[in-house]
């Protein structure tokens, strides 16, 4: 029987799910989102062809971040199940991963930019201040996919993926998405100041500063 822990963060995640959809981060059917089930070796995770925009508490399935089986739902489980578990097993602290196809994001990933923190808004998601990895090419699903972005997030809480889109991770699922929110925002700043000039990012002290204010907040970074 399901307790109320997991009964609430079914109802977390599906609402962070339509919220993300509702804000344009996403379209159609792209995009996963999952929460690690606190004190067990398993998460909860988008099952494949759900919108996020659609998403209920009872679509999300349970699986183990060790062996990758399905334990409770119906339904396949994301395509990209195989990072979301090896970030988990890579990183105890991450309770939420975020994986979306954001417009500027993606731009940014098919020239290979990095994303600069260059404005205000990485106060709103300060460990962003650390920088913005960028793994490498793999294919979608592919074991190899989850090997880079392993790498890419051994640190930090956001990384862009060539060609593809972005995945952000946070102690909960809700600062994954704010991570992954930012991100975008940073990434449209910098898309359209590229128009004009070149990006600059924020002075080293500004950084640091951010830095040391995501530590205070007792977030993932």
């Amino acid at each position: 029987m399901m307790n109320a822990a997991e009964r609430d963060l079914r109802e977390r995640l599906a609402q962070i799910g339509r919220t993300l959809f509702s804000e344009g981060l996403t379209h159609g059917t792209s995009g996963n989102i999952s929460a690690r089930i606190s004190g067990s070796d398993k998460c909860l995770i988008k099952p494949s062809g759900y919108c996020l925009g659609d998403l209920k508490p009872e679509h999300f399935l349970i699986v183990d971040n060790r062996t990758r089986e399905v334990l409770e739902g119906n339904g396949v489980p994301s395509i990209e199940t195989p990072f979301h578990t090896t970030l988990y097993n890579l990183r105890p602290e991450v309770g939420g991963v975020v994986h979306l196809h954001p417009h500027y994001s993606v731009i940014l990933s098919i020239t290979g930019s990095e994303i600069i923190p260059m404005n205000m808004d990485v106060y709103d998601a300060p460990a962003l201040a650390r920088g913005i990895a960028i793994s490498e090419f793999a294919p979608p699903g592919s074991e190899k996919l989850a090997e880079n972005l392993a790498e890419a997030l051994r640190q930090g809480v956001a990384a862009l993926m060539p060609h593809h889109g972005i995945t952000t991770v946070g102690k909960t699922p809700e600062e994954a998405a704010q991570n992954a929110r930012v991100t975008e925002r940073l990434a449209k700043v910098q898309y359209e100041t590229s128009q004009v000039g070149d990006p600059k990012a924020l002075p080293e002290a500004v950084l640091s500063e951010l830095v040391e204010l995501a530590v205070r907040k007792g977030l993932l970074i």
